[in-house]
């Protein structure tokens, strides 16, 4: 419920691939590597340390208003996403970068025959947004 809330708020959800090793304790050899497994456990903890954040944020800005801070990601650019436009449209994705909503519905429907292909669009998304 809490996640629901916070998608329709507009937030994004882009994916960022991680790897997992396994190795050996003894030599230190490798002995596998996989993708990491994000199982719900981990995104309800994800979404209460958000909640955590934002409260302690509220706290902060009630009791001293001087001092709080706030940190936000800068607004898109249209220089900072048009890699992700050039290479969606070479695809046939018309993507709406005029919002963080509007993009996260685009990402939502950008799907293709591979199955990695939303992950790939979504992380080339995450590092247009990287200062």
């Amino acid at each position: 419920i809490v996640r629901q809330r916070r998608i329709e708020r507009g937030a994004l959800t882009l994916a960022s691939a991680e790897v997992k090793f396994q190795i050996d304790t003894k030599t230190d050899d490798r002995l596998d590597i996989c993708m990491y497994q994000i199982r719900e456990a981990n995104q309800m903890i994800e979404e209460f340390m958000l909640v955590a954040n934002v409260s302690v944020a509220e706290q902060i800005l009630k009791h001293f208003p001087p001092c709080s801070l706030l940190r936000h990601h800068p607004t898109l650019t249209r220089e900072m996403v048009e890699p992700l436009l050039r290479t969606g449209t070479t695809v046939g994705l018309n993507l709406d970068v005029s919002s963080s909503k509007a993009l996260a519905n685009s990402l939502d429907q950008a799907v293709g025959d591979d199955p990695y292909f939303n992950k790939q669009i979504r992380i080339m998304a995450t590092r247009c947004m990287t200062r």
